[in-house]
């Protein structure tokens, strides 16, 4: 494994499912790690206080997200990786039957907390010149549509421009842009899924099964590809990244 002490990673929605275990890799990996969620996050195996901030964050509230960033350049001096995480799957079911209000939230925290996110991030990468990198977490429901999750696919296929474009913006601040579909992990959201009725998501069985065949990817390796991608990158790994299939 790449050697990744010392570097310092943002991440948003960290407290539980993807973005908790990225947090408690991310530490054991020896990296420096601001984690915030709208639930302060507890991270285990945080065994020094130095190397944790964890905090309280709205990511749609604009003024807190920057308020964050700044607090984490102030804690490590620097930030050289920002994974944008938190999200929402909600409302699933037909879009005839979702909720005007639940559909916008949606949207707030899955697009507009990714802009508010990186747009932290890139003023902060200008400001103290040098390279850094910019995840945002994508989907395969970017590419492909499901019935049933029109707020989801229409989030993260939004989240897959939006990063395209600051990949063409910033080209020439040293800022490296992805946005990773990580595939299918074994999370609670992948719960809230397999708990949908047919009407309500018509793809259930896929998650049935791939849970019974044990296809489910662990957040750890999730982790370590990241890692792999942020700071020991293949040349010319598109903005648009899969990651890989966890091996049984």
């Amino acid at each position: 494994m790449i050697d990744v002490t010392g570097k310092v990673a943002v991440i948003t929605g960290a407290s539980r499912g993807l973005g908790a275990g990225l947090a408690e890799r991310f530490l054991e990996r020896g990296l420096g790690v601001a984690a915030c969620a709208r639930s302060r996050p507890e991270v285990p195996g945080a065994r020094s206080a130095d190397r944790l901030l964890s905090a309280s964050v709205d990511v749609t509230d604009t003024a807190a997200v920057a308020a964050f960033c700044d607090d984490a350049i102030a804690h490590f001096g620097r930030i050289d990786l920002w994974i944008n995480n938190a999200g929402l799957l909600a409302p699933i079911g037909p879009l005839r039957d979702n909720d005007p209000t639940e559909f916008a939230r949606h949207i707030e925290v899955n697009v507009l907390g990714v802009f508010h996110g990186s747009q932290s991030f890139v003023r902060h990468l200008r400001a103290r010149g040098g390279d850094g990198v910019l995840l945002n977490i994508s989907s395969g429901a970017a590419r492909n549509a499901y019935a049933g999750w029109s707020a989801y696919c229409a989030a993260k296929a939004a989240v897959d421009r939006m990063s395209e474009s600051i990949a063409l913006e910033e080209a020439d601040s040293g800022l490296r842009v992805h946005a990773v579909a990580p595939g299918i992990i074994d999370t609670d959201m992948q719960g809230l899924i397999r708990q949908c009725s047919p009407e309500q998501f018509p793809r259930v069985q896929k998650f049935l099964d791939l849970k019974d065949r044990g296809a489910l990817s662990s957040t750890g390796f999730v982790a370590d590809r990241l890692l792999e991608l942020a700071f020991d990158p293949v040349p010319d790994t598109p903005v648009l990244t899969i990651l890989p299939l966890e091996r049984a």
